[in-house]
């Protein structure tokens, strides 16, 4: 059960990417306020965005079916990126909460961790 089920702001911060499988359409947004911290941290967006997409549609489904929040931590480029998914009809929102400038964290009960050692994201 999706705990954002119904309720999908469509109009959360800024979108920076949109893509789709079969039919289900995702969006990966972030406020422009997050954005700039990332920027004065010198964390890569980019490389987050990969990493988000380098979970393969069948993860990516399965998350935003259940509404899930998912650390995803990038060891080669020692940058980790927690996300949101929440869903719609044939709609998924994924929204970056923060990026960590390494990838050793605390990662909060409940959150799914994804571990990726060899890929180096970005496009």
């Amino acid at each position: 059960m999706n705990r954002f089920n119904g309720n999908l702001n469509k109009e959360y911060g800024k979108r920076l990417m949109d893509f789709g499988f079969n039919g289900r359409r995702f969006e990966i947004r972030c406020t422009d306020h997050s954005l700039e911290r990332f920027k004065e941290r010198n964390l890569d967006v980019n490389v987050s965005l990969g990493d988000i997409v380098s979970l393969g549609k069948e993860r990516l489904y399965e998350m935003g079916r259940n509404g899930s929040d998912v650390a995803i931590i990038n060891v080669v480029k020692n940058q980790s990126t927690i996300v949101t998914f929440e869903s719609e009809k044939n709609e998924t929102q994924i929204r970056i909460r923060t990026i960590i400038g390494r990838s050793n964290i605390y990662v909060k009960t409940g959150t799914r961790i994804f571990k990726l050692q060899d890929y180096k994201g970005g496009f």
